[in-house]
């Protein structure tokens, strides 16, 4: 994929090994959000790392933790995620003991967000064996 530009490469996380760059690749249209990372498998991806890094799209400007709000929003994709995935224990064929350590977990995974540490500290529940 052959790079026309790229623009504000930022840290995408704290240890900086990660960068978050607005890229426009040849064959599209539009510009990308692309996570540039320096053991990407694509070639484009180690460039744009490298080439951030060298600083040929500006300097690399410092990692900003989420928000609480995008905490919290991703926080209930993954619990809503969990809860679709173990739907299939509640189904009328399935086991009462089975439904009951599933009806138990899945609870759990509804009452993540009134932990005392959401939505920065979640302690996620394990599914049942």
């Amino acid at each position: 994929m052959n790079i026309v530009y790229a623009k504000d490469p930022k840290w995408a996380n704290p240890e900086k090994t990660l960068i978050d760059v607005t890229v426009r690749f040849e064959n599209f249209a539009e510009d990308l959000q692309f996570t540039a990372n320096p053991n990407d498998v694509e070639d484009h991806g180690r460039e744009l790392y490298e080439r951030s890094v060298n600083g040929d799209f500006g300097a690399v400007a410092d990692y900003t933790p989420p928000s609480n709000e995008v905490l919290a929003f991703s926080a209930r994709v993954k619990r809503d995620l969990m809860l679709s995935s173990s739907d299939w224990t509640q189904l009328p064929d399935v086991p009462q003991a089975t439904k009951d350590a599933w009806a138990t977990y899945r609870q759990a995974l509804r009452d993540v967000t009134s932990q005392a540490g959401f939505p920065s500290n979640i302690t996620w529940p394990t599914p049942p064996q």
